[in-house]
């Protein structure tokens, strides 16, 4: 967890991305090779895994899940903080009031601005900070914050991650400068990364071309694939169905793979979590049985 055994370890595992013009392979992943992968770093895996909501989102399930009825649901803006005896990692990094607006499309939805700002000091005090994809609510804590010069350099995006920020961001809100781009942590692997002790980056291309997954493994044992928005609702996972948001272009033949594979996980892992950044229910269930912290430290 030390800030020059991380930086040494981003040099040492950095993969070179795929030739030009080869076709991409089928999205596949073995939990096996992730849990060797998550103990090439020596020392002391983290903790525990705590959670903070900044924001809610007002939609109908069919949208999360194909086919799903057109009842009410909530989307959760979530950030997770995983913590260390040394210090904290943060995935995801919240998001401003004004590109929460952007997600409510016309329509005012609810923002927790003490929440948000929780967040923004968990992301001050963290060693490290990763995304789960380069969508606003993910990335704008660090790309729209004052605090810019002191968060962007402990924070870790993937090459495709900046080069969509830089060149199709989701809103002009988060797109990068080529100034604003060198001052981040930039990474290229192939399918696993690994990135502090028991914890590993998992390229999952589908929802975002930079999206990847994150598995973590707590000194307890217990283990949680943090999903980002591979889907938006569990009824996701477990139907393995995809979204049905016209407002979205996804890649559905690599999100059908990744369900595919975390339904696998929940059916046979049983000290595993899936874990999603938007499923409100799940959130509220996870932390009532307390496998993840109410709250940011």
């Amino acid at each position: 967890m030390k800030r020059a055994l991380l930086a040494a370890i981003l040099v040492v595992f950095a993969v070179s991305p795929a030739f030009a013009g080869e076709a991409a392979p089928a999205w596949t992943a073995d939990l096996s090779d992730i849990r060797r992968v998550a103990a090439m770093i020596p020392g002391a895996r983290p903790l525990r895994v705590n959670v903070v909501k900044f924001a809610e989102s007002r939609r109908t399930k069919n949208f999360s899940v194909k086919g799903a009825a057109r009842e009410p649901s909530i989307q959760a803006r979530t950030a997770f903080q995983i913590v260390y005896r040394d210090g904290t990692v943060m995935i995801d990094s919240g998001m401003d009031l004004q590109v929460h607006k952007f997600f409510g499309r016309g329509t005012e939805e609810p923002y927790f601005p003490e929440r948000e700002k929780e967040v923004e000091r968990a992301l001050s005090a963290a060693k490290a900070i990763v995304m789960t994809h380069e969508h606003g609510d993910h990335v704008a804590g660090v790309i729209r914050t004052p605090l810019f010069n002191e968060l962007a350099p402990k924070t870790v995006l993937t090459r495709t991650q900046v080069q969509t920020l830089m060149t199709a961001p989701q809103m002009p809100e988060i797109k990068l400068t080529p100034e604003q781009a060198r001052r981040f942590i930039v990474v290229d692997y192939e399918k696993y990364y690994p990135f502090a002790p028991g914890f590993v980056l998992i390229k999952s291309a589908g929802h975002t071309p930079g999206s990847q997954m994150i598995y973590v493994a707590l000194e307890s044992g217990k283990e949680f694939v943090f999903a980002g928005d591979v889907s938006w609702h569990m009824d996701g996972v477990k139907l393995i169905r995809v979204k049905d948001a016209p407002w979205i272009t996804e890649d559905e033949g690599a999100l059908t793979a990744e369900l595919t594979w975390l339904n696998g996980l929940t059916k046979t892992e049983r000290n595993l979590s899936v874990v999603l950044s938007h499923d409100e229910e799940q959130r509220q269930d996870l932390i009532a049985q307390k496998i993840l912290g109410d709250g940011l430290e």
